[in-house]
């Protein structure tokens, strides 16, 4: 089995980053997060880790637990995993068994299809990276520029502490796959335009019906814009991409600094 690179050899190799740089600070991580553990490297609760050094609780307990995942959720993150890396088309069901450390007979007890179970992983991402921007700006939170900003900072948070469900979201969600991920898709970026028209109050009445139009018009076309942009940057950052080798923060602040003005009309 070829040795596998530390994240720093990987970040280093993929970005370029100059000798003594910080790798952290550049690109697209897609290391592993501890939403993202590899069947493989889970623990069961009645079997002690056999390295000197471990913890005392194992990282995930697969067994003899309360708050153990279903089967059908750990397939689904495993789908993630592997789908993140390799697309719809390249993955296969027999990869995603192995992954989640099953036979594939298994994963189709729970997913009639390849495209029911990418559909359910996708679905999976989305809801996550929704779930963070929700929790950053509540619907009783008045959206502003200062909470507009509070709920960017949660989405690049959640981006890098889970990578795989991150480039999933950003990269498959674009291509379409299947019929029901473009329609995940539409309702993704329908409930994020949603709460995004919340940034853009209506300053004054319009005179007549033809002015709300076009008062409407706008202001949609603010709200579309807006969102475009926060999701079209992550895709870009990805290894390889044209913004792949600018640092995180940066980016984080062009981003919010741009769509800010977007706000504000200026």
């Amino acid at each position: 089995m070829p040795r596998r690179n530390s994240k720093a050899e990987d970040d280093t190799a993929r970005l370029d980053v100059p000798e003594g740089g910080d790798t952290e600070q550049w690109g697209w991580d897609s290391s592993p997060a501890a939403d993202d553990i590899p069947a493989a490297m889970v623990v069961p609760a009645d079997r002690e880790p056999e390295v000197e050094d471990a913890p005392a609780e194992p990282t995930v307990q697969v067994k003899g637990s309360a708050h153990r995942p279903s089967r059908r959720h750990l397939i689904v993150k495993a789908a993630v995993r592997v789908f993140s890396k390799k697309g719809f088309a390249e993955a296969s069901i027999q990869e995603i068994a192995e992954e989640a450390g099953m036979v594939p007979t298994a994963v189709y007890y729970h997913f009639s299809s390849k495209e029911d179970l990418f559909e359910s992983a996708l679905g999976y991402a989305m809801d996550a990276s929704s779930a963070a921007a929700q929790a950053a700006r509540p619907d009783d939170v008045t959206g502003d520029a200062q909470s507009f900003k509070d709920v960017v900072e949660a989405v690049w948070d959640w981006t890098a502490a889970h990578p795989n469900a991150a480039r999933m979201l950003f990269l498959q969600m674009a291509g379409g796959a299947t019929p029901g991920t473009r329609l995940l898709t539409k309702e993704y970026e329908d409930r994020h335009i949603r709460r995004a028209f919340d940034y853009f109050p209506v300053d004054e009445m319009p005179a007549n019906k033809r002015s709300a139009a076009a008062q409407q018009a706008a202001r949609t076309l603010r709200v579309r814009t807006m969102i475009a942009t926060t999701i079209a940057i992550q895709p870009l950052r990805i290894e390889g991409g044209p913004l792949a080798t600018i640092s995180v923060p940066r980016l984080r602040s062009a981003t919010t600094d741009v769509c800010s003005k977007m706000i504000e009309g200026r």
